[in-house]
């Protein structure tokens, strides 16, 4: 069990990490090519600035969301904060990369770091249930959407049996075992699934508003593919 607990907290980590970095930089350098290229194309380029911040924070802080269907906005607000602060200041995940870094870390303390890992737990739940149950998410929720969010649901409870062996019902290294692997696997599909919308989000509100402003001339263009100079369109 060690042996194949230290190869997928080593290579397989290693391996997951490095697509998720490469994954993700193309994500976004594909997002910032997208704006160049609209920028460039834009026939009016002056952009209302304080709407693109006001949408992007408007999705950050999801205010309409929580109007709208306060129960699914809290879990699905509370989900964001504790997954994304779980993998970053957990100090059994801290201790795999403080090595190579030259300053320390913060870590979480343990009662916060459980307390954040039931949150998630019972928040990723909810966020399930709420896409699954509910008419209108379930026409947009695709199977990748709930493939992903079960494994997140089985990554945290994974996590917490290990760290609480008392109320696993299978052997604390099995469930490090499973947990690490469920994070190698997260961690690798994070750049193909809407995971990576925290990185590329906020320049999706900038490529919208920019294919708002069409190219100059665009009107005379489409009437000559459309065959139709010299008629009232």
């Amino acid at each position: 069990m060690d042996t194949w607990i230290e190869l997928a907290r080593g290579p397989l980590f290693r391996i997951a990490l490095a697509a998720l970095l490469i994954g993700l930089a193309y994500r976004l350098g594909s997002a910032a090519s997208q704006v160049i290229l609209a920028w460039r194309r834009a026939g009016d380029r002056q952009l209302p600035l304080r709407s693109v911040v006001t949408a992007t924070l408007s999705w950050l802080l999801p205010v309409r969301l929580l109007r709208q269907r306060p129960l699914y906005g809290i879990a699905s607000l509370l989900f964001h904060v504790s997954i994304i602060a779980l993998p970053l200041f957990l100090a059994g995940h801290v201790v795999l990369v403080q090595p190579s870094l030259p300053f320390a870390w913060p870590r979480l303390p343990g009662g916060v770091a459980d307390t954040l890992s039931v949150v998630a737990f019972l928040a990723l739940g909810a966020v399930l249930v709420g896409r699954l149950a509910v008419r209108t998410a379930r026409v947009l929720t695709r199977f990748q959407d709930v493939a992903v969010l079960a494994l997140l649901l089985f990554l945290v409870g994974f996590g917490f049996l290990a760290a609480h062996p008392a109320l696993s019902p299978f052997p604390a290294r099995t469930m490090l075992l499973l947990h690490i692997l469920a994070g190698d696997l997260a961690l690798a599909l994070t750049p193909v699934t809407k995971i990576a919308h925290c990185i590329v989000y906020p320049f999706t509100q900038l490529i919208f508003e920019l294919a708002w402003h069409f190219p100059a001339d665009s009107g005379r263009h489409v009437v000559t593919a459309l065959g139709k100079e010299g008629e009232p369109v």
